[in-house]
């Protein structure tokens, strides 16, 4: 089938899901009748396989990210209905927000590598030209290196407030990489490159102070949760930055708007994965627990976190990462 047959055999379908999405503007998923969930149900089926037949057969074509994008609608307009209720909620977190994460690999993995590519430029750095990673990193940490203490030593006393301090900055920092994606990516390309280079350069000199386990045994504990929500943050960015520069069959707006509804509610599971991640890095990361013991505790954190991303809310006998809407 060539890719005009294929448009003009598909499109009835795709418009008739768009009329049907714009309904449920008007009315919420939960007021339509069982009859129009079910035919609503039925068009993101028959989207979802037509998506999954444009990537393998015309991966290069404009219908891939509009097919994609009105797949996402559709999935927020039958599942997602009412976010305010309890019950949708416990779904969102059970269900809904693993499958946002797999479905959206995609922009979550260059999220990722342009945090790690910085990170070890900066590190490497460090290990060569200490002068050059010290201009990369603010002067009071460059000095308590110097003296080998660690600024991460809070006391029992302070974690409340540090705690609080945590998760502030960090949902801050994970906002401005969701947010700034609306220039165009450029904005959300520089939050992760620049944490990776600050975080790069810090690892580096630590290294070469001998503060390599006090570092790491810090980080540890919050570490895994914690940078994983910026890098799915920082896909949220970007996913709504693409959608700027390849709006594909959509208006420019529209391909925003659409990209939009995603990429909020993949920032919106962040914040609860950040609160998390500031209660542990108030309390158990700068604790006088071993370093053994830390390491150890992040890690189990790590394998908890990507079980519940990769398997919670996965339909039995579908494969665990297909980069494509569950």
């Amino acid at each position: 089938m060539t890719r005009d047959e294929f448009l003009n055999k598909k499109q009835p379908i795709w418009s008739e899901l768009e009329r049907a999405l714009r309904r449920t503007r008007r009315h919420r998923a939960n007021k339509m009748s069982p009859t129009q969930l079910d035919r609503m149900g039925y068009l993101y089926r028959r989207v979802t396989s037509d998506l999954a037949v444009a990537r393998r057969d015309f991966p290069d074509d404009r219908c891939v990210p509009y097919l994609n994008a009105l797949a996402s609608r559709a999935h927020a307009g039958i599942y997602q209905s009412s976010p305010l209720k309890r019950n949708t909620i416990r779904h969102f977190f059970l269900a809904g927000f693993p499958a946002l994460f797999r479905s959206n690999l995609r922009v979550i993995t260059p999220a990722f590598l342009m945090f790690v590519v910085g990170f070890i430029v900066a590190y490497w750095i460090a290990l060569e030209n200490q002068g050059l990673a010290e201009k990369l990193v603010p002067q009071h940490l460059v000095e308590t290196i110097h003296d080998k203490e660690m600024w991460t030593d809070v006391p029992a006393l302070q974690r409340n407030l540090f705690a609080s301090f945590v998760m502030t900055n960090n949902i801050k920092v994970a906002f401005a990489a969701f947010a700034l994606g609306v220039t165009f990516m450029i904005g959300t390309m520089y939050i992760l490159a620049f944490n990776g280079v600050l975080i790069g350069a810090v690892a580096g000199l630590c290294h070469v102070h001998g503060l390599a386990l006090p570092l790491w045994s810090f980080v540890s504990p919050h570490g895994y949760i914690e940078l994983t929500t910026i890098f799915v943050a920082g896909g949220a960015g970007l996913k709504m930055g693409y959608a700027l520069i390849a709006p594909g069959l959509s208006t420019r707006k529209q391909a925003l708007t659409d990209a939009a509804k995603v990429a909020v509610q993949l920032i919106g599971g962040c914040v609860v994965l950040l609160v998390i991640a500031g209660v542990i890095e108030g309390f158990i990361s700068p604790s006088s627990l071993p370093p053994i013991v830390k390491i150890g505790f992040g890690f189990a954190t790590g394998v908890l976190l990507f079980c519940y991303l990769l398997l919670m809310g996965r339909p039995k006998g579908k494969p665990i990462l297909t980069g494509k809407s569950d």
